[in-house]
């Protein structure tokens, strides 16, 4: 059986924080590892993990929101320079273009690297595989993939991975609704949107509160959906500045008896493996 870790590489949301990069996730199985979003500064993040960028040959986006893609153009062609060969991306309708947009974008400094003998494969022939609806997912792994779409105000994919039988989900951002529930149903580990949880309201905050509730989960529902759909460890994320970590625990705690991780940008979570009998 392979070990299997979550890396949380930035758990910040689309609002700077010095604290907190911007929204990704690595899932570890065994010598793979899967980046899921890039947000701001991801690249970065994987190499303070110990994880070579160049080493990632799957991307998964949830949707296509800026502060889940600003990380997007660094790696994809960073990993390339450190020696990447092939890449897999699979997300929403619109990463195609979105790639092609990056493609576009640098296209003098890519064709100025190839003229110096780099070879193409790796940047101008990823593969693109893009969602539409849910179910299976197929991917160059062949991993046990499902999908959901999430309710967000753009099209948004959450993510469920079974792995010798354990269950990772990965929410992307979404509001409380029966898909992420049937996503997560019996999770050994949910990575989790907890947006709307806040110490000390902002003005800017003030302003958009009552649209966030429309898209993203605060932690009592966070809680509520974990002991709904009986997960084993719940890892909250996507937090703003305004986030107080020790009330965020407290909160989901009050709707959630399992395992509850609070995590700052670089923390590690492991899955732990069943006992078989």
């Amino acid at each position: 059986m392979e070990n299997i870790t979550v890396t949380m590489l930035g758990t910040g949301s689309p609002r700077p924080d010095v604290k907190r990069s911007g929204p990704a996730q690595t899932l570890t199985i065994g010598n793979e590892t899967i980046l899921i979003d890039c947000g701001e500064g991801t690249t970065q993040q994987l190499l303070k993990a110990d994880i070579p960028p160049e080493s990632i040959k799957q991307l998964w986006f949830t949707h296509l929101h800026s502060d889940h893609t600003f990380g997007y153009g660094q790696f994809l062609i960073g990993g390339w320079g450190r020696g990447r060969s092939e890449l897999t991306i699979i997300g929403p309708k619109g990463t195609k273009a979105f790639h092609e947009k990056i493609l576009d974008l640098y296209q003098e400094d890519i064709d100025y690297r190839c003229s110096l003998g780099r070879s193409e494969a790796g940047i101008r022939d990823v593969q693109i595989i893009e969602l539409e609806q849910a179910g299976p997912v197929e991917n160059p792994l062949s991993l046990n993939l499902t999908v959901e779409p999430m309710v967000h105000n753009v099209p948004t994919y959450g993510y469920r991975v079974e792995v010798d039988g354990q269950v990772i989900v990965f929410s992307g951002d979404t509001a409380p609704h029966d898909g992420i529930n049937k996503l997560a149903q019996d999770a050994d580990l949910l990575v989790i949107d907890a947006c709307l949880t806040v110490g000390k309201f902002s003005p800017a905050l003030e302003k958009i509160w009552d649209e966030l509730q429309k898209e993203h989960c605060s932690t009592k529902q966070v809680g509520e959906i974990a002991t709904e759909a009986n997960v084993k460890k719940v890892v909250l994320s996507h937090f703003l500045p305004e986030a107080d970590p020790e009330k965020a625990y407290r909160e989901t705690a009050q709707y959630f008896t399992g395992e509850i991780v609070v995590p700052e940008d670089l923390d590690q979570v492991e899955v732990k493996r069943h006992v078989l009998k």
